[in-house]
C-alpha cells in the first residue's frame, strides 16, 4: 500500500472519529438537558399539585363558611318573622286599648263632648308620594240624637319646619272652602279630603276642634305616628 493511500485512510478515520465524538457529545448534552427539563417539569407538576390541594382546602373552608352563614341567615329570618308578628300583635293591642279608652271617655266623661257631639275617629292614609287622605267621623251621643246638631270643625296639623313649631290648616291644605268646615247632622257625619304634605314639614300631631252653634266645644289630639300605625295595621 502506497503512503498516499494510507494518508487518505488516516484522514477518513480522524473525520469519522471526530463525527462520532461530536455525535456522542450531542447525545450526552441532549441527555443532560432532557434530564434537567424533566426535573423542572416534575418540580412544576409538584408545585401545581400543591397549589391545587391548597385551593381545594380553601374551597372546602369557604363552603363550610357558606353553610354556617346560611344557617345563621335562616335563624335571622325566623327571628325577624317572629319579631314582626309580635310587633303587629302589639300594635293591634295598642289600637284596641286606644279605641276602648276613647269609648270610655265618651261614656264616662261627657265634658269631652260638645253638647252631644263627640269626635269619634280620624283616619289619615297615604294615597301617593307626599299625598294623604283624611276622614273625620263626628257622632251624636244617644241623649242628643233627638235634635239636629250643627256647628263647625277645625283640623290643625302640627309639626316642625327646620326645627321650629309649625301649624297648618288641614282644610286649606286640602283646598276646601268654608262650607267644608261646617256640619249639620243626626247620628253622625263624615268630613274627608286629600292634601299634600309640604316636604319641609315634619308632622307630629293633628288636633281636631268642634264647636256647636250653642257654644259647646270639644277637642281631640291624634298623634301622627299612631295614625300611620293604624293604616299599617289595616293593610
Amino acid at each position: 500500500m502506497s503512503f498516499s493511500k494510507m494518508r487518505q485512510r488516516t484522514g477518513r478515520l480522524k473525520f469519522t472519529l471526530t463525527v462520532a465524538a461530536v455525535a456522542a457529545v450531542c447525545i450526552w448534552l441532549g441527555y443532560i438537558l432532557g434530564n434537567a427539563r424533566l426535573s423542572w417539569l416534575e418540580g412544576q407538576y409538584a408545585s401545581q399539585q400543591d397549589r391545587i390541594q391548597r385551593l381545594q382546602q380553601t374551597i372546602e373552608q369557604l363552603e363550610y363558611r357558606i353553610n354556617i352563614l346560611q344557617v345563621e341567615l335562616d335563624v335571622e329570618r325566623v327571628a325577624t318573622t317572629t319579631l314582626q308578628q309580635d310587633l303587629r300583635s302589639a300594635q293591634s293591642e295598642k289600637s284596641g286599648v286606644r279605641r276602648e279608652l276613647a269609648f270610655y271617655q265618651r261614656v264616662m266623661a261627657p265634658e269631652l263632648d260638645a253638647e252631644g257631639v263627640t269626635i269619634d275617629s280620624l283616619v289619615v292614609s297615604p294615597s301617593g308620594p307626599g299625598i294623604y287622605h283624611f276622614r273625620l267621623i263626628l257622632v251624636q251621643i244617644e241623649r242628643a240624637q233627638q235634635q239636629l246638631a250643627q256647628g263647625s270643625v277645625s283640623i290643625t296639623l302640627r309639626g316642625r319646619e327646620q326645627g321650629s313649631p309649625k301649624e297648618l290648616d288641614l282644610f286649606e291644605l286640602a283646598n276646601k272652602d268654608d262650607s267644608a268646615r261646617t256640619f249639620a247632622m243626626n247620628y253622625f257625619t263624615r268630613l274627608d279630603g286629600s292634601f299634600k304634605l309640604p316636604a319641609e314639614i315634619e308632622p307630629e300631631s293633628i288636633v281636631v276642634q268642634v264647636r256647636t252653634r250653642t257654644g259647646g266645644r270639644t277637642e281631640r289630639r291624634f298623634q301622627w305616628g299612631d295614625l300611620i300605625d293604624l293604616v299599617d295595621e289595616s293593610e
